[in-house]
């Protein structure tokens, strides 16, 4: 469930409201009876019982569940905003990491693989909204080619004149690309960067796979975007898409693969691109963009615990 506002404050796990609110229930409805004290070893039982349980004037509020109300009330994380998520802003960021080997020159998606991915690109420059985004290319190396940068205007630039052949090295190491994805994410300080693969599939192997693993092991996303159709030349041949291993790729990065059709076409809702990461949901981010409030209703409970240790002293 979302964060829940009430005025300036800010529930992060309202949930927790439900047992708080049942806990405060039991209290008034668990009466507890002051049988501990002296009057029970003077009157028998049975009419000490009569005088305890049938008074409604001796039920008292069960002054533990209260508490337990209370703690629970501490567990909906209740916190005030002391800082806005853009101040933060540059610690999350996307990496667009594209591919420029020759099979990408091909034409089974209208007019070319690499055309269609370009275009997948400007879109990725137009959500990403406040956050850096840079560009690494691949084939039989990998470079950066535009740094962390909220100004996308270099990145659209670049973009757009992104051919085969501007990497001499024929091949597709994208294994190469993203050990520098995770350079640039370490130099840049992110805390939670989306990395973007623009590929064909040539180039997934287990080197590559691991590599996709690394940064979600360290909080990063990674997504692959594919162009090309699976049925292009026979099934042993490098120019045709492998879904599978699309699959693994985005499975071992904690994101998803998804794919083109012949036009070029991607369903970018799958993706999620308006509903990214912000600082203020980011758990090392979380304390520096909220302050907890949970401290002033621990203290609430205090009474509430002298009262209990009054009640079985007494007597």
């Amino acid at each position: 469930m979302n964060s829940f506002s009430i005025g300036p404050l800010v529930l992060l796990q309202p949930l927790w409201l439900l047992a708080a609110a049942l806990l405060l229930c039991l209290a008034f409805v668990w009466n507890t009876h002051p049988t501990d004290n002296s009057w029970k070893h003077v009157l028998s039982a049975r009419v000490f019982g009569f005088f305890i349980y049938d008074s409604s004037t001796n039920k008292q509020i069960n002054l533990l569940l209260c508490t337990a109300s209370l703690v629970a009330l501490c567990l909906t994380q209740p916190v005030i905003r002391q800082s806005q998520d853009d101040t933060w802003r540059h610690s999350i960021g996307w990496i667009a990491v594209m591919d420029v080997s020759r099979s990408m020159t091909l034409s089974d998606t209208v007019p070319s693989r690499l055309s269609a991915a370009r275009q997948a690109l400007a879109v990725l420059s137009k959500q990403s909204g406040s956050r850096p985004i840079a560009m690494i290319i691949y084939a039989g190396d990998a470079f950066l080619v535009t740094p962390p940068s909220f100004d996308t205007s270099v990145f659209d630039e670049h973009a757009a004149l992104l051919e085969h052949g501007v990497i001499e090295a024929e091949g597709s190491n994208l294994a190469r690309a993203l050990s520098l994805a995770s350079s640039v994410v370490a130099d840049s300080g992110f805390v939670a960067a989306r990395v973007f693969v623009l590929s064909d599939t040539n180039g997934i192997n287990s080197s590559s796979i691991a590599a996709a693993r690394y940064l979600a092991q360290n909080t990063h996303r990674l997504d692959v975007m594919v162009f090309g159709t699976p049925d292009v030349g026979e099934p042993s041949s490098h120019t045709s898409v492998n879904r599978e291993l699309a699959e693994d790729l985005a499975r071992a990065g904690s994101g998803k693969a998804v794919y083109a059709s012949s036009f070029g076409v991607i369903d970018y809702a799958q993706l999620s691109l308006d509903s990214q990461t912000s600082a203020s949901t980011h758990t090392e981010l979380k304390a520096l963009v909220w302050k907890d409030q949970s401290h002033w209703l621990m203290l609430l409970a205090l009474p509430l615990l002298l009262m209990q240790f009054h009640r079985q002293t007494k007597g």
